[in-house]
């Protein structure tokens, strides 16, 4: 049966080899080492310690805003009086929208 062994004890054996100055299949054969066990966990070790690069970064969201997209181009804005403020909203903007501004601005 073969003998199972942790990452850090292969880990030691891989240096181990380096320092030899001996061939993989020599390695293996004084060690009674699987050569192809040897060769694909090597593989596997060193791809565990290359950091991963995917390309994206972590996103935090700050402030949550609404956005619409308008289908029509207006043809006229209706203006609205809220706390002294005035708004000109184009037609057609919908009404959720609107009244999300206004709890906003209240």
């Amino acid at each position: 049966m073969a003998t199972r062994r942790t990452n850090q004890e292969w880990q030691t054996l891989f240096e181990c080899y380096e320092s030899s100055q001996l061939t993989q299949r020599a390695f293996c054969e004084h060690h009674g080492l699987s050569l192809s066990t040897f060769y694909a966990k090597r593989q596997q070790l060193t791809h565990l310690q290359t950091p991963q690069n995917s390309g994206f970064i972590k996103a935090h969201v700050l402030e949550q805003t609404t956005r619409y997209h308008m289908t029509q181009a207006p043809t006229a804005n209706m203006t609205l009086f809220v706390n002294d403020v005035e708004l000109s909203i184009p037609q057609g903007t919908p009404a959720p929208y609107i009244a999300e501004l206004i709890g906003a601005l209240s």
